[in-house]
């Protein structure tokens, strides 16, 4: 009989199952004579590579593409691509799965979120430290070809905007280089570099666009990493990430696409940018990332865990002490931020209901990819109007204002997990199959958040809890230590950078987005009522219409126990039920006046749905300098210098025209201090 396997129980010796197997004995042979014809190619075309073999046979699995080919022009070096086609600039509706998530047993899931434990079943769930990639936004605004372009389109949309946008400081170097230092333990991370295009000079297809490229950086090296383990850098461009978006359930064809693209390209537009970043390929980038600008550094080595974890979610860094309220008027400066903030806020507000929300810390940001495209899906038609300003602030149109990606991906994710509470608690555990909530069942929710039924306060009764005692904080450490992850603190914050977990939402929602309330107060007749009405209508009013209301609802059931969600979850199922393949992975995109069904399992479905976007409130040390002048900024770094536990660093370019030459002195005097020790593959 001819096994296409080895059957069990077969033994042949060394010698005969190496050389008496045609397709073994063939295999190798081919192995071999590719193999050295590989390594003479390399040895030739690849020099810098040419001694440790081993890194060139297994570049990172996660490249789709093969290595780029440079162009020079006018002694520039360019990176040549075709632009995608307007078949291909249309975004994938399809909500994408976090793949670390779905490694978890269903069993494991449940027992984590209910009870805040990494205990059995997950104990031998070692989800180990996130792979974490890093993408920078760059541009190079002296290339000469890029300024040509921008100055011809400024001329014809007759727009003035700040050289300042443009400035390049050689940051992006000391950048790169700052983030080895720190990032030396990360797993399988892969840098990528979003830089700006231009056409081709030399080319009539309006399709092939040069990429910039910094000019340091042998990009073909780069391509494959190095061999001391330093990750490879991939340069994208802007124009292959512009993919169009739609409102939920909008059919998008490709002569839409095609309009919206000469509209857009080409973008010198930095919110531009930022807000294609959730279409970056996930083929190519890992689902975790944490995106900078170059003029943002590591200023100490940072574990994955200051940033992503399985576990408890991505790390969001805010200031507390600056709130962000909505605004629809456009009236806010659209040359800075704050227009797209405001406008950014109000469209949260449309959907999760009014509230001010802080601003997050201008520096390095902890981001899921998955959940960014979820978020240009939800408000799809304002991602697609916001390249619609070729330069910031330049397009005025109502309700066609930028939106702030960062800001409204960070903020849409808490949202989204206060939402989950919500619809678990009310429409899972007490709406049920019915869908409806009696005045009896409306008796015992009343109970559960910690009331009472007595005839004679019936008419208004309200409850007031004071903050609860809850373990979580303490039980961060022992649980990332569980998971076989490195917890982000540090007993020497002079050497590692020291982050602290200052709110989870394993805790529920905090409506100071930093700690307890100091106590919720809650009348029954404005948030639950006491006849039936439908769950879905409870929901909604929790959720959007007064979310007062809601907060304070998840406030006082966070005292039901010490630690874990389990209150606001379903009971399980009698019998093991199995999710459906019918249903979503997700709540809709657009709250919708009805309920959409119950899934099969909706204690399975709740534990996912709070998993999916759980978070981390965190604090690090962290420092923001604007350079106004040379010598203001030269007193700026010293004083940068003397705070030795600084994990990130933002220098700003506020400089005046005419200080650039006078600043870059004093920026490459004291890059080079800190940072000496040049890239594997700078020129």
């Amino acid at each position: 009989m001819s096994y296409g396997y080895e059957p069990i129980g077969a033994k042949h010796s060394i010698r005969e199952r190496l050389f008496f197997s045609p397709v073994r004995c063939t295999a190798i042979l081919l192995t071999v004579a590719l193999s050295l014809t590989s390594i003479g190619f390399i040895m030739v075309q690849r020099p810098w590579q040419s001694t440790v073999l081993p890194n060139i046979f297994s570049p990172p699995v996660t490249n789709m593409f093969g290595p780029p080919v440079p162009e020079v022009v006018s002694a520039n070096v360019y990176d040549p691509f075709v632009a995608p086609s307007p078949s291909e600039a249309i975004v994938d509706p399809t909500v994408r799965p976090i793949e670390a998530h779905c490694a978890l047993s269903d069993e494991c899931v449940d027992m984590w979120v209910s009870t805040g434990q990494w205990q059995e079943p997950c104990r031998h769930s070692m989800v180990q430290d996130a792979n974490i990639d890093l993408v920078y936004v760059w541009v190079n605004g002296s290339d000469p070809l890029h300024r040509q372009a921008r100055q011809e389109l400024l001329a014809k949309t007759h727009y003035k905007t700040k050289d300042a946008r443009f400035r390049e400081h050689d940051e992006l170097r000391y950048s790169l280089r700052a983030a080895r230092n720190a990032t030396a333990s990360w797993p399988n991370s892969t840098w990528h570099v979003i830089t700006a295009d231009v056409p081709d000079p030399d080319e009539t297809d309006d399709n092939r666009r040069l990429g910039l490229v910094p000019q340091w950086l042998d990009i073909e090296c780069a391509f494959y990493g190095s061999p001391e383990g330093q990750p490879s850098i991939r340069l994208q461009h802007d124009t292959e990430l512009f993919r169009l978006t739609g409102r939920p359930g909008a059919t998008l064809k490709a002569t839409d696409s095609s309009t919206w693209l000469q509209k857009v390209i080409p973008s010198f537009n930095s919110h531009a940018i930022e807000s294609q970043l959730p279409q970056l390929d996930p083929d190519i980038v890992s689902e975790n990332i944490v995106a900078l600008n170059d003029d943002q550094f590591f200023m100490l080595p940072l574990p994955p865990s200051a940033f992503h974890t399985t576990m408890y979610g991505q790390v969001f860094r805010m200031q507390w002490d600056l709130l962000v309220g909505g605004d629809s008027t456009g009236r806010a400066d659209g040359g800075g931020e704050w227009r797209s903030l405001g406008w950014s806020s109000y469209l949260l507000n449309e959907r999760f209901g009014e509230r001010k929300r802080p601003y997050m810390h201008h520096n390095a940001r902890a981001l899921s990819l998955p959940l960014m495209h979820e978020t240009s899906l939800a408000f799809g038609s304002y991602f697609a109007a916001t390249p619609l300003s070729q330069f910031r602030g330049s397009h005025k149109v109502a309700e066609e204002f930028e939106v702030n990606t960062i800001f409204l991906t960070t903020h849409y994710v808490i949202e989204r997990h206060r939402e989950a509470l919500l619809w678990s608690w009310v429409v899972a555990k007490w709406g049920g199959a019915s869908g409806v909530i009696d005045s009896a069942q409306k008796d015992q929710m009343w109970r559960e958040l910690g009331g009472s039924n007595s005839e004679s306060r019936r008419d208004n009764e309200t409850l007031t809890m004071l903050a609860p005692e809850r373990t979580t904080g303490d039980n961060v450490e022992t649980n990332l230590l569980m998971g076989g992850v490195q917890p982000p603190y540090s007993s020497d914050p002079d050497r590692q950078a020291d982050t602290t977990y200052s709110w989870v939402s394993m805790d529920g929602y905090s409506a100071s987005f930093h700690q307890f309330a100091a106590k919720a107060t809650i009348n029954r007749a404005e948030c639950l009522g006491r006849e039936a009405e439908p769950a879905w209508a409870v929901f909604r009013r929790l959720l959007k219409d007064s979310p007062s209301c809601g907060d304070n609802v998840i406030a006082s059931l966070i005292h039901a126990s010490k630690s874990g969600l389990s209150v606001f979850l379903p009971l399980p199922p009698p019998e093991p039920t199995p999710p459906s393949p019918s249903d979503p992975i997700i709540l809709p995109l657009e709250l919708p006046l009805e309920a959409p069904p119950l899934p099969q399992n909706p204690r399975a479905f709740a534990v996912r749905l709070l998993l999916r976007y759980a978070y981390v409130l965190g604090d690090s040390p962290t420092l923001f300098l604007g350079l106004k002048s040379a010598t203001q900024g030269e007193r700026a770094l010293v004083g940068a210098d003397k705070k030795k536990n600084t994990a990130l660093l933002c220098l700003n370019d506020d400089l005046r025209d005419g200080d650039q030459t006078a600043m870059n002195g004093v920026l490459r005097r004291w890059f080079e201090r800190r940072w000496p020790e040049k890239l594997q593959c700078e020129l």
